[in-house]
């Protein structure tokens, strides 16, 4: 698993401001992301970039079907997700969110019983549902462990920073929709870059290896 050095990319670049850092990631990171998820994954679907209630996703797309490769390719599921954080939110979004996909604890259950639906751009932010959906383990989602807190610190500055530029990456461990890690992060209207790595699965696994720029 191969963890970039943004700050390190974003000072090469000499990204000064939002638009800019927006830009690098709509015409080069994004790209750069679905190339290194096709690496890691060694077997993906068809990988696309979809525009979705404003906001950007990359989209590993696999057609089910009752051939014997079916099983042997990934979920369809979510590549990364950038956008500009913004007030315009959905409310009810929020009661079809209830029901989308049905209870979480039928619905994860393959995962384990501590998996709520998150988001990859939190809903506060003005991110959407649908693909927007993933299994996100209980604790990080609601700020009750360590990195949840820090997650969920990350999310306010985001939701009470309208215009900040903010990302989110899941990196996979197997062929299912549940990531092994989220890596999230945003870059505000102060020029601030701030960017983590969080635990999503339940079994241990090594530390994430940060700062690998030769993934670019």
């Amino acid at each position: 698993m191969v963890f970039p050095d943004y700050k390190q990319i974003f000072q090469d670049e000499g990204i000064a401001s939002v638009r800019e850092a927006y830009d690098f990631i709509n015409t080069e990171i994004i790209y750069d992301w679905a190339d290194l998820y096709k690496r890691e994954s060694l077997i993906s679907g068809d990988v696309t970039i979809q525009n979705f209630q404003g906001f950007t996703f990359a989209f590993d797309h696999t057609v089910a079907d009752e051939s014997a490769i079916a099983c042997a390719l990934p979920d369809s599921r979510v590549v990364a997700a950038f956008g500009i954080a913004n007030i315009s939110i959905n409310f009810s979004n929020r009661a079809m969110m209830r029901k989308f996909w049905g209870p979480s604890t039928k619905a994860f259950a393959v995962f384990g019983d501590n998996y709520d639906k998150g988001h990859f751009i939190a809903h506060n932010s003005g991110g959407p549902i649908d693909i927007n959906l993933f299994p996100h383990r209980r604790d990080i989602n609601r700020g009750w462990s360590k990195e949840g807190k820090k997650y969920r610190l990350m999310e306010r500055h985001v939701a009470e920073n309208r215009g900040t530029v903010v990302f989110s990456r899941p990196v996979y461990n197997d062929f299912s929709c549940c990531p092994a890690f989220i890596e999230y992060g945003y870059f505000d209207t102060s020029n601030k870059l701030e960017v983590d790595v969080f635990p999503n699965k339940n079994e241990l696994l090594p530390p994430p290896r940060l700062g690998a720029h030769t993934a670019y």
